[in-house]
């Protein structure tokens, strides 16, 4: 069974709407980075303004075609047999998540929690509705992952027993930027991994331009997994070396990236290892949400 443990439904990003008759991903730099198997030839690292303008322009164009038919499309044209969905509050709640993955046993639905929201009854509605983990993402929600609010949130869910998914690595969503970036930091999250070790903490794209710093948590705390969205061959096994078989896993982020690409990549790096293939593309995940 073949798992993407990273995609979105609706539209989580300020001035973005949801556009369900957006079926085609657009052919910009994304596309061509996808192309090169998320290696970049032009810069190192974060890109460079232009760079990163048109990533921005591109990425909300995409995340507009984040509905549920346009997902279970691309789950088809992809031989991809279940998929992670994440929301982000304030831009849904829990209880939403839920009615739009309602009878189909193909979406495994995670829960979110905001400030602004009823997060405590929404969380628990969430979790006794068949939710399967937390997601949680700094820069979007713009609060730092150091605020009181996060570890009050882990002490409510942690008696779950499920993961937590965090957006890893500083990453700018908007065409101007907004400041944000920053809480992406993935250093910023030892603290509360470090409070929380009986709580599975999936570190979703790897850190993004500065695996590294990924890498090093999963190499200091054995609660910390690595998602692979974004991440070239190269990066994907010094993540197998570092956090082991059984603590790495595909992802793409859909619809900011099409999951052929991050899946092509998980193939390549098991090659003919079948048990190593089946870890990476579904067994992962699923002991995490099963």
């Amino acid at each position: 069974m073949i798992v993407d443990a990273h995609t979105h439904m609706q539209a989580a990003i300020h001035g973005v709407t949801p556009d369900p008759g957006r079926r085609k991903m657009t052919h910009l730099l994304m596309w061509n980075y996808e192309l090169l198997g998320f290696n970049n030839p032009l810069w190192r690292g974060e890109p460079p303004e232009w760079g990163r303008i048109i990533i921005a322009m591109e990425g909300q164009l995409r995340i507009s075609q984040g509905c549920r038919e346009n997902l279970l499309r691309y789950m088809d044209r992809n031989g991809i047999d279940r998929s992670v969905v994440c929301p982000v509050a304030p831009f849904a709640t829990p209880r939403a998540y839920l009615d739009i993955c309602a009878g189909e046993p193909r979406l495994i639905p995670f829960t979110c929690a905001h400030p602004s929201q009823d997060w405590e009854g929404g969380l628990k509605e969430a979790m006794q509705g068949g939710c399967k983990g937390l997601k949680i993402h700094n820069i979007l929600q713009r609060i730092p992952p150091e605020d009181p609010f996060w570890f009050a949130v882990l002490e409510a869910f942690a008696p779950y027993g499920r993961p937590v998914q965090m957006h890893s690595g500083e990453f700018d969503y908007y065409i101007v930027k907004d400041g944000y970036a920053p809480y992406g930091d993935t250093l910023r999250f030892e603290k509360l991994i470090a409070a929380f070790p009986q709580v599975p903490f999936i570190l979703v794209h790897s850190g993004l331009y500065f695996p590294d710093k990924a890498l090093e948590l999963a190499r200091r705390y054995e609660n910390v997994y690595l998602e692979t969205s974004f991440q070239p061959q190269k990066v994907v096994r010094k993540a197998l070396s570092v956090a082991g078989r059984d603590r790495v896993m595909f992802g793409s982020d859909w619809p900011e990236s099409d999951s052929k690409y991050a899946l092509r990549i998980a193939r390549r790096v098991a090659g003919e290892d079948a048990a190593l293939l089946d870890k990476l593309t579904g067994g992962n995940i699923l002991a995490l949400v099963s």
